[in-house]
This record gives structure tokens, C-alpha cells and sequence, in this order.
């Protein structure tokens, strides 16, 4: 009896001890979403370690496993995020799983679209190798002066030479619509949220008859499609300004992504204006030893604003679309008008521009495709600086434009494309003022006070109608050819009338799998700027500025990694507009220029994978310019004969491979430049009249060697449902004291020993960046 009672004490006590230990059959479900979006992650493959069952996430991210025992833990593993293990909690049945992606990237660019197939003088870049690029402020259309052919218009700005061509001859579209500036305060920050661009085009030359009229080369950026997934936040926080981004689905109207509208609205503006005072700024930003420096009136400020509406039809979509911008700087000019006293005084700039449009993109049939836009553009300006007896200068202008840009796109065969299209534009421009004709860079010595001033009164209005077609043809596996024609039909009031054909064709031959040869010849035309065509101002019976672009290049891909890219080129200029001051209008402006530009780039990259990208830019060029009144021949301003440009960016080794890093070298020889070689009273019998500069051979001289070494440090923090994004960008990281111009002091009384004056020296750009 008593062994019995043991025995029955015994089991119990052993049972209790084995229960723990027994795992009951269950029902549970997982969830995976995607780290810092929460967004869904599809196809995701789920492991139950200890049973080794496993099943793959639905489009929404759930699996849920019926009748299994519970693990202890479970493994994800998806294409483009970490493999990771979770520890089960057994007192729940429910897990919500975040998973991290191996490449972080926020919104905006993603690999460069081939909206265009042309591979002539085409520069195609990452979102990645735009906004991380170390230099570019986190700003991509700023980013384009690290690539080949291209030389910035100044220090730290953004207003760009492509291939001996001045920045005022290359054209600039987002959305396909022209932008009237792109830029800031003449190039120091773009006027487009950097998240909202989806991709960029940049043709330094042979740019097919899609884009217009211009001599020099072609910016193409397209505004994104905003996303339909769910709502998105996003503020960002830098050294110079705020902004905010909203976007997401329309409620209503649609059931799914694919049929959903959505919208964005985004905002920035700066606040140096916030922050510092007139005063402040000031003491800031003159020279320690000026005795009465120009004093800072309105803080320099801007703002620029972004809308879109995508609104989703059967096989396409319409974007209603809204972009700009605003400016606005006033100072008292004093220690600036030493030299040129009629500068003296008030200096102010407003200006702005608002454009409003449509853009589409439809299949009509199996062969039959039609994009295009149409947008209405208001751009103001409002500018004065200085005065004489009759008052103060001015200009002041209100331009209105319809722009019209349809197409349509036949595939006559699979080797077969055609396209047609026409670029038609109306604009209306009064335009009021009292000022000088405007400084070229053909003006090495020009001076405010002695140039004739001249009134201004006058509606400015015509229109413009550019019909063209495209035919891209396969002939075989290795031989493709691209031949084109635009008519350009001009008629503005006044006088100035034009009718003329600009013929392109290109070629491309594969002479080996992964070598490709191109070659491309075509006629480009602009016309002059308005102010030189104007009635009683400038010369209505101007023509066409012209302008060949002769190219041949090479492209070999090494592997699926590298490749580089090589073109010579050669183009001839003619009937350049050039000023001749002791003409009065309409025989002030003439064409009488001619010019030529020639060299090579070399282009070597390394795709962007793996958190790595990178390239080498090696470019020789040689622009000149001949005035034919006078028969000199010089150096063209934009003439910059040597440029590298390094440029790789990867992620850090060991525990700080969440942080990204990137560092830019460049290197290029002078700038040229006209140096004043003596000086004469304006009035040879007062010797008390001010002193006027005499200036040597235009563009003789040449600056030192420009050196620039950029650093930029970045890293992705994650939450669950939102994410961080911390930069550092720090330009001239080494303080290269690089010369940018001389000063020959009041007076020009420093002739022969001009001090020099430095560029941008050490500035570290900081931002901060919050999406949810």
C-alpha cells in the first residue's frame, strides 16, 4: 500500500516537470512589413526554424500558418532586405515583423528613364549618384557639375557652359515645359525639391528635334508621379532652408494602385532672413577692411512650390501639375560704386515665375502612343540699382506664355519608330525701363556710368511654331540610325521673322557585342535674346544665332559594373550677336560674331549597386570667339582647356555600414580672364575726375589651377513606420584657397600688385530629414 502511494507521488511530481516541456498545436499569422515605410513586403519567405515549415508572404504580407506548433523562432528571408531572426513570444499569436532593406532610398530618382533611346552625348544618372554625390548640397540638379563637358559659370554656382557654349544657350524643361530659371540667385540651389525629381536627361550636344532652339546642350527634367500607396510626410530641415512634402492617394478614386489618383504638395523655403538681421548679415558678410561696405537692406530669401495631381485613364494617366518660385534681395550700394559711381544707391531684385499645366501619356492602340503637355507660365522681374539725374535704373517685366508640346508616337514594326510632334508657344512681355544695353560677356570693360542709358516702353509679344518628326530606324542586329527635321517659324512685333529648317541624324553601329560606335551631325538654331531684338532698344532685323554639332564616340561595356564613354566633337558658330557701342539702336546689336568649340570627354563609371558608385571625368575643350567687325579673335570666357573630376561614394565598413560616404575631387586649369593693365582720368584736364580702367587683350590672362575636394557623410535611420535621414555635406573640405577673380583696388590704384580674391572657402552643409 505504502509503494503504491509512492509510486502515484511520483508519476505526479513527474508530470509536472514534463509539462513545460509539451507544445501545443496552435494557429498564429505573420505580418512582414518593410522598415522605415511599413510598407507590405510580398514574397517574403517565412521559416519556422524549428519545424522548418516555412511559407511565403501574400500581397499584403500576411501568411498565416493553421495547426503547427509555435516555434521558438522564425526566420524572413525576402529579395533586397536582411535576413533576420525573430524570437516567438509564446503568450502571443499575432507578430508584426519589420524587415531592413539592404539598399535604403528615399523618394525621387530612380535609374535615369531612357524616355529618350538616343545615346549621343546622353548622360544618364542614378538617384543615388544625383542626391549622395559628395558637393551637390543633396541637391541632384546641382549635381551636373561634376559630369563631363561641363564647366560652372561660377564659383559654386549651378548656371552651367556646355561645350564652349554659354549657359544662356542650353535649354531647360521639367516636365517638358522651359523653366524660366532653374535656379536660385542665378545657380546656387535648384528650384525643384529634390524628392520630386524622377529622372534627368542631359544632352551636352547632337540632342535630337525633340528639344528646340539652342546652341548648347539640354537639361530634361521630369517631376515624379506622386504615390498612391498610402499617405506620406516628409520635412527636411538644412543650412539654408526648410521644406515639407504630402503625398499620397485621393480617396474614392480608385480600388487599387493601379487605378488609384493621387496628389503631392511640397514647400520650401529659406530662412537666413529668419534668422539673421539686416545688420547682422551685413557685419557678416563684408570685408574686414572696408571702410563703408554696401550694407544688406532684405536678407536674401526664396521659396519655391511644387503641386501634381495624376489622375490614372484607361492605359496612361494625366498629371495636373504646378511649379515655382520666388527671390527677393535688397542693399545700399557703397563700396561697390567706387569705380562706377552711378551704382551708388538702392539695389534691389524680385523676381518670380508660376507655371500651370497638364501633362499626359496614353496607348491609343497595339502601334499608336500619344504624350505631351500644355502649360500657361507667368514669370515677373522687378530690378533697380543705382541712378542718375533722370532717376533711378530700372527694368521691370511681366511675361504670360501658353506652351503647347504634343506627341505622337508610331511604331511602324519593332524596328521601326516614328514620332511627330511641335513645340508651339505665344507670349506676351510689357516691359518698362531706364537702363544700359545689358553686359555680355564680350564686355571685359564695361562700365555702368559711361554706357548710354536708354528708356524702355514697350509690349513685347510674338509666337512660335516648330513643327518635327523623328524616324528611328533598326536596319540590323549591330546598325541603327536616328534622322530627324524641325521647322522653326518665329514672328515676333517688331519685325523679327524667321522661317528655317534644322535637319539631325545619328548613327549607331555595334562593331562588337559590348563596343558601340556612334557618330551625329545636326543644325541648331536660337534666337537672340529679347532685349537685343526689342524696337528702339535693340535690332529686330537680326536673324538666327547658328551653331553645327559634329560628334563621334565610342562606348565599351567592361562588365555588367563598368563602362566608359568617349566623344570628340567639333562645333562651328555663326551670326553671334555683338554689341557696337558707338552705334545707336537698332544698330547697336548686329550679327557679327562667329565662333568655334572643340575637344573631347572621357567618361569613365561604375553603376550604382551595392551602395557603391562612382566615375572619372576627364575633359580637353577649346572655345573661341571672333568678333568680324573688328577681326579679334579671343578666348571664349566659358574656355576651360583641362577639367578631372573624381568622384566615389560606398558605404563604411564593420558596425558602420549603415553609414554612407562619398568624397569629390576636381581639378581644372584657369579660367581666363582680361586684366586691367593701367589706368586714365575720365577727363584728361580735371585732375580731380575719376580713374578709368585700361584693360589688356580680352580673356589673355588665366587664372590659377582650380583645386575643390568635397566630403559627404549620410546615413538612413530606421523605425518601424518611418525614417531619418542625417547628411553633413562639407565642400573645399581642404580650405583650397582657389583665386576667382583679382582686385585692383580703389581706384585700380594696385595695378601692379592686384590682391587676390579667394572662393568659397570650408562650408559644411547640414540636413535633417523626416518622413513618416
Amino acid at each position: 500500500m505504502k509503494n503504491r502511494t509512492i509510486k502515484k507521488i511520483a508519476l505526479c511530481i513527474g508530470a509536472s516537470l514534463l509539462h513545460p516541456m509539451v507544445v501545443q498545436a496552435a494557429d498564429f499569422s505573420v505580418i512582414i512589413k518593410e522598415k522605415g515605410t511599413g510598407v507590405a513586403v510580398e514574397g517574403a519567405t517565412v521559416v519556422l526554424v524549428d519545424s522548418e515549415e516555412f511559407d511565403t508572404t501574400s500581397s499584403k504580407g500576411i501568411i498565416k500558418f493553421s495547426d503547427v506548433e509555435k516555434p521558438k523562432k522564425i526566420k524572413v528571408i525576402a529579395t533586397g532586405y536582411e535576413t533576420k531572426e525573430f524570437v516567438v513570444q509564446q503568450n502571443k499569436n499575432n507578430y508584426e515583423l519589420y524587415v531592413y532593406p539592404i539598399n535604403i532610398e528615399g523618394d525621387g530618382m530612380e535609374v535615369v528613364a531612357d524616355r529618350l533611346v538616343e545615346k549621343v552625348s546622353k548622360v544618364k544618372l542614378s538617384k543615388v549618384e544625383l542626391i549622395d554625390a559628395a558637393g551637390s548640397g543633396g541637391d541632384p540638379l546641382k549635381a551636373i557639375t561634376a559630369l563631363p563637358g561641363i564647366v560652372s559659370s561660377g564659383e559654386e554656382t549651378a548656371e552651367v557652359y556646355m561645350r564652349g557654349s554659354d549657359s544662356r544657350d542650353n535649354e531647360t524643361l521639367v516636365n517638358g515645359v522651359p523653366v524660366s530659371y532653374l535656379y536660385h540667385f542665378g545657380g546656387l540651389w535648384s528650384t525643384i525639391n529634390p524628392s520630386l525629381i524622377e529622372d534627368m536627361n542631359v544632352f551636352l550636344g547632337g540632342f535630337p528635334v525633340e528639344y528646340g532652339d539652342a546652341l548648347g546642350g539640354v537639361i530634361d527634367a521630369k517631376l515624379r508621379a506622386p504615390r498612391n500607396d498610402r499617405m506620406h510626410y516628409k520635412f527636411d530641415l538644412s543650412t539654408i532652408s526648410g521644406s515639407f512634402l504630402v503625398e499620397g492617394p485621393v480617396p474614392g478614386t480608385g480600388t487599387s494602385e493601379a487605378n488609384r489618383d493621387s496628389f503631392y504638395v511640397s514647400g520650401r523655403r529659406s530662412y537666413f532672413d529668419l534668422l539673421l538681421s539686416p545688420e547682422k548679415a551685413t557685419e557678416m558678410f563684408s570685408d574686414s577692411d572696408e571702410e563703408n561696405p554696401d550694407k544688406i537692406v532684405q536678407v536674401p530669401r526664396f521659396y519655391d512650390l511644387q503641386a501634381s495631381y495624376r489622375h490614372q485613364i484607361d492605359k496612361g494617366y494625366v498629371d495636373a501639375f504646378y511649379f515655382g518660385a520666388a527671390d527677393k534681395i535688397k542693399a545700399e550700394i557703397i563700396a561697390g560704386a567706387e569705380d562706377d559711381p552711378e551704382l551708388a544707391g538702392d539695389l534691389s531684385v524680385d523676381q518670380s515665375f508660376h507655371s500651370t499645366g497638364v501633362s499626359w501619356s496614353k496607348r491609343l492602340s497595339s502601334t499608336l502612343s500619344t504624350t505631351g503637355s500644355v502649360a500657361y507660365v507667368q514669370a515677373s522681374e522687378s530690378t533697380q540699382a543705382g541712378g542718375d539725374e533722370n532717376g533711378p535704373f530700372f527694368i521691370t517685366l511681366d511675361q504670360k506664355s501658353l506652351y503647347v508640346r504634343p506627341e505622337l508616337h508610331w511604331a511602324e514594326s519593332s524596328d521601326s519608330k516614328i514620332t511627330f510632334g511641335t513645340t508651339a508657344r505665344y507670349f506676351d512681355l510689357p516691359i518698362t525701363g531706364y537702363l544700359p544695353r545689358p553686359m555680355t560677356e564680350n564686355d571685359p570693360d564695361f562700365n555702368f556710368t559711361s554706357a548710354t542709358k536708354y528708356k524702355i516702353d514697350s509690349n513685347f509679344n510674338g509666337a512660335a511654331f516648330s513643327p518635327y518628326v523623328k524616324h528611328r530606324q533598326q536596319w540590323t542586329d549591330k546598325l541603327t540610325t536616328t534622322t530627324g527635321l524641325r521647322m522653326t517659324n518665329i514672328r515676333m512685333k517688331g519685325g523679327f521673322e524667321t522661317h528655317m529648317f534644322s535637319p539631325r541624324a545619328s548613327v549607331e553601329y555595334s562593331v562588337f557585342k559590348d563596343t558601340l560606335l556612334t557618330a551625329s551631325w545636326g543644325r541648331y538654331l536660337q534666337m537672340p535674346d529679347g532685349s537685343e531684338i526689342i524696337e528702339k532698344f535693340g535690332n529686330p532685323e537680326l536673324v538666327m544665332t547658328e551653331s553645327e554639332h559634329r560628334i563621334l564616340g565610342v562606348e565599351h561595356k567592361f562588365n555588367s559594373l563598368y563602362n566608359v564613354k568617349a566623344e570628340v566633337y567639333h562645333k562651328p558658330m555663326k551670326n553671334l550677336v555683338i554689341a557696337v557701342d558707338e552705334n545707336a539702336p537698332p544698330e547697336l546689336f548686329q550679327n557679327k560674331g562667329t565662333g568655334e568649340a572643340y575637344g573631347f570627354d572621357i567618361y569613365l563609371k561604375r553603376q550604382a549597386s551595392d551602395r557603391k558608385f562612382g566615375w572619372l571625368a576627364l575633359s580637353w575643350a577649346k572655345s573661341r570667339r571672333t568678333n568680324e567687325i573688328t577681326g579679334v579673335t579671343r578666348d571664349f570666357s566659358g574656355d576651360q582647356p583641362l577639367t578631372l573630376t573624381a568622384l566615389w561614394g560606398q558605404s563604411m565598413p564593420g558596425s558602420w555600414n549603415k553609414w554612407n560616404w562619398s568624397v569629390k575631387a576636381q581639378v581644372h586649369t584657369g579660367t581666363p580672364y582680361t586684366a586691367i593693365t593701367g589706368r586714365h582720368r575720365e577727363d584728361a584736364n580735371d585732375p580731380d575726375s575719376r580713374w578709368i580702367a585700361e584693360y589688356g587683350k580680352h580673356n589673355a590672362e588665366r587664372l590659377p589651377t582650380y583645386y575643390k575636394f568635397d566630403v559627404r557623410i549620410s546615413r538612413d535611420i530606421l523605425f518601424n513606420e518611418s525614417k531619418m535621414k542625417v547628411y553633413l555635406d562639407i565642400q573645399n573640405a581642404t580650405f583650397a584657397n582657389n583665386v576667382v577673380e583679382y582686385d585692383y583696388g580703389k581706384d585700380f590704384k594696385d595695378i601692379n600688385n592686384p590682391s587676390e580674391v579667394s572662393g568659397l572657402s570650408f562650408f559644411p552643409f547640414l540636413g535633417v530629414e523626416m518622413e513618416f
